[in-house]
């Protein structure tokens, strides 16, 4: 890519628009030197003036532009990468679909009726979410489960708002904003007691209850939100998705040699021909936090810092995210390391900070969670920061072992169940962090442990990292694994984890 395209796509970018793949296309067909400014300034006079304002630059919009300022046709500008069938992605057009981004949606001032609405919209959603169901959709009430007589019978959905344990008894302290109970659960039913043990404060349950002395209710049933069981989307060709998590560009210890590789894997320059058939096939490049090692992140960081400057971190990154290949779409959301507010839902990284990054390529920045749709594939991002809140806090769950954690994130449908913990939580107008949508595939990161699996149809990926253990990690005790890329065929929607620790 010349400077002048360069500064041209940096300008579209710093205006608050996204790229298409064929609309960067179009603006290289379309743009000489002298003619590229005045093309760049149409579009975005064109964007701007279109109600809504669009979140992406469109192939037709740059083609209507071109024709406004009369260009006509030009030679083509060669652009490496593109047009020359070398490779099977490189002709392909992306296919690329933006479903939920928080950035711009969010704005608490912190104030107490924030708190007061958010665990409100939590509730609805989560009750919004039982009534899809053909088993927990003739709830009543807690009121109405009071109201029985001894062992009257109770369901209704509810908020744990306390959870107490003595022995191997469990009391849970629920509300449905209009009353309020204490639910007992005992071991004599093994599987509601194993899976309240789980449960958090501030999940929002479903429970089936017989009615004791007072204020007691008995649990008979406790019921999770779950995803339902379904048939994810699929690629209509054989194109791959490569999942990239906590890169932490600026550590010491940041495997650089190890992620050159897969850079030159991504050029076709490394691997196999297997792995050269694979490299050639893939379309997305997801990033899912921790770009870089960031700044005062944990107690005694800067012995474990080799570049201790938030900028020069990024700017060090956008060399390695400028080396991925163009015709390869590249999605970029936030983690706890990164510049930007540390509170869930966050937003995009701002340019402040990334824009070499932004300038390096064109990049799809989103904040975290975001959702995109990839060749008709549903894909939830989420960095995955929560992790080692539910990790601390519920039994028998394996810091080695991230995909069930996950895989009970999808059951209680919410990212983050427990308000309070290590994770701050921004109390928002909604509640960003319930999963509505069923996604096809999970990616999250943050415990630098890969793995995958399956749920209910949807495909589970922990995307590891890029960086050795630090002394923090040494203290803690955790043992990551990093040099490990998990791969997803979006036709097949198989995962390959491939191995660049070493040549």
């Amino acid at each position: 890519m010349s400077e002048e395209m360069r500064r041209a796509v940096g300008t579209i970018l710093e205006a608050g628009f996204q790229m298409e793949s064929e609309a960067f296309k179009t603006l290289v067909e379309k743009g000489r030197d002298d003619s590229l400014k005045p093309l760049v300034d149409e579009v975005l006079k064109m964007a701007s003036s279109v109600q809504p304002r669009p979140l992406f630059i469109s192939a037709d919009l740059v083609l209507k532009a071109a024709e406004q300022l009369d260009l006509g046709t030009v030679p083509a500008v060669p652009v490496e990468g593109l047009g020359h069938g070398r490779r099977f992605a490189e002709d392909r057009e992306s296919k690329l679909e933006v479903v939920f981004d928080p950035t711009g949606k969010l704005g608490t001032t912190g104030a107490f009726d924030d708190f007061l609405r958010y665990f409100r919209n939590r509730f609805e959603k989560m009750s919004a979410l039982f009534q899809q169901r053909i088993d927990t959709r003739s709830a009543g009430t807690i009121s109405d489960a009071l109201a029985g007589g001894t062992n009257g019978r109770g369901r209704f959905v509810c908020m744990v708002v306390e959870k107490r344990e003595k022995g191997n008894r469990i009391f849970l302290t629920v509300d449905d904003y209009d009353d309020e109970a204490t639910v007992l659960v005992g071991d004599s039913n093994p599987s509601v007691w194993q899976t309240a043990r789980r449960v958090s404060r501030d999940q929002v349950l479903f429970l089936e209850t017989r009615k004791s002395s007072g204020k007691l209710l008995v649990a008979e049933n406790i019921v999770l939100p779950e995803i339902p069981d379904h048939r994810p989307g699929r690629a209509t060709d054989e194109v791959y998705a490569v999942l990239v998590s906590d890169v932490h560009v600026g550590s010491k210890v940041f495997m650089e040699d190890a992620f050159r590789r897969v850079l030159g894997w991504l050029k076709g320059e490394v691997g196999g021909p297997d792995q050269r058939y694979v490299a050639d096939r893939v379309k997305y490049v997801l990033i899912g936090g921790d770009l870089v090692d960031g700044i005062g992140v944990y107690p005694r960081q800067e012995v474990d810092l080799k570049v201790p400057d938030i900028y020069e971190q990024y700017r060090l990154a956008a060399k390695l995210v400028g080396e991925i290949p163009e015709h390869m779409e590249v999605i970029l959301i936030p983690g706890n390391h990164d510049a930007v507010r540390q509170a869930l839902p966050q937003p995009a990284i701002p340019k402040e900070f990334a824009g070499p990054v932004y300038d390096s390529r064109r990049v799809v920045s989103l904040g975290d969670p975001s959702e995109v749709r990839l060749d008709g594939v549903d894909f939830l991002l989420f960095h995955g920061t929560s992790l080692m809140d539910i990790l601390s806090s519920a039994p028998g769950f394996d810091y080695q072992r991230p995909v069930e954690v996950m895989e009970y994130q999808l059951r209680a449908r919410h990212l983050a169940p427990e308000y309070g913990k290590s994770t701050p939580i921004g109390p928002e107008l909604e509640d960003w962090l319930v999963v509505e949508h069923v996604p096809d595939v999970f990616q999250s990161g943050h415990v630098h442990v890969p793995g995958s699996g399956v749920y209910r149809g949807t495909t589970i990926v922990n995307s590891g990292a890029w960086q050795g253990q630090t002394d923090y990690q040494k203290r803690m005790g955790l043992v990551p694994q990093p040099g490990l890329l998990p791969v997803v065929n979006l036709q097949s929607m198989q995962v390959r984890m491939m191995d660049f620790r070493s040549e």
